[in-house]
């Protein structure tokens, strides 16, 4: 029986192009490696032991942090996962945030390290070498005081922004936080069906650039129905 290692594997059961394309899934669409036995009609066992090696290789590389000029790091957690079978529940991410040419962010994951921490962030980034660490121009966070020590510590040279996402969460939550004042304030009581402040709650977390003209009505009536809506209008 001849052996075709560019089919099949040494001692493969799943061939070289699914191997890749089940990679592939896992890395960019977040799959699951359940999902993917389902898709592959095979079992868990055998995708995990056709794809772990590829995904070690992958770890190993570290050409991955070549010409990353902007960096991202969010805390993650395992609400499933239980620690005393299967290692940690909280984790530090690195995320490639680098333009392409076109203007494109990268968005790769670069990689996940054991720990919720400054102390996490500041040990991976010690260990990516000065070359690394000069290249960095600016570092994306999330409101955590730990990572920010660490990009002071490690990325002198790196501007420290909030991330986009945490921006805007923050934006949202001023924005609820004067609307149930003003709720309180004028009504005396928690928002209700029919209250104008109430009733645009979900209005005032959309853009406006996505707003309908009907929204529009809507969120202009609630503010004109009482002088002191007005702050929210401002806050917005």
């Amino acid at each position: 029986m001849e052996q075709l290692p560019t089919l099949v594997a040494r001692r493969g059961s799943i061939t070289t192009r699914a191997v890749d394309w089940a990679v592939g899934q896992l890395r960019r669409e977040h799959a699951t490696v359940h999902g993917l036995a389902r898709q592959l009609g095979t079992s868990w066992k055998t995708v995990w032991r056709a794809v772990e090696p590829e995904l070690v290789k992958l770890a190993a590389d570290e050409s991955r942090f070549d010409g990353v000029t902007s960096l991202g790091v969010d805390e993650h957690i395992w609400h499933h996962v239980d620690p005393r079978r299967r290692g940690p529940k909280e984790l530090t991410g690195m995320v490639d945030l680098t333009r392409d040419k076109h203007g494109k962010t990268r968005a790769r994951l670069l990689d996940l390290v054991p720990g919720r921490s400054g102390k996490a962030y500041a040990t991976w980034l010690g260990e990516r070498g000065d070359t690394f660490r000069q290249g960095v121009k600016v570092a994306a966070l999330d409101p955590f005081a730990g990572y920010k020590t660490a990009i002071d510590d490690k990325l002198q040279d790196a501007t420290a922004v909030l991330d986009a996402f945490h921006v805007v969460k923050l934006g949202t939550a001023a924005v609820d936080e004067v609307r149930r004042r003003i709720q309180q304030d004028t009504l005396g009581h928690r928002g209700r069906k029919g209250d104008p402040l109430h009733g645009i709650q979900t209005i005032l977390r959309a853009g406006a650039e996505n707003l309908t003209d009907k929204q529009w009505a809507r969120l202009t009536s609630a503010i004109e129905a009482d002088s002191a809506h007005d702050e929210v209008a401002l806050r917005r």
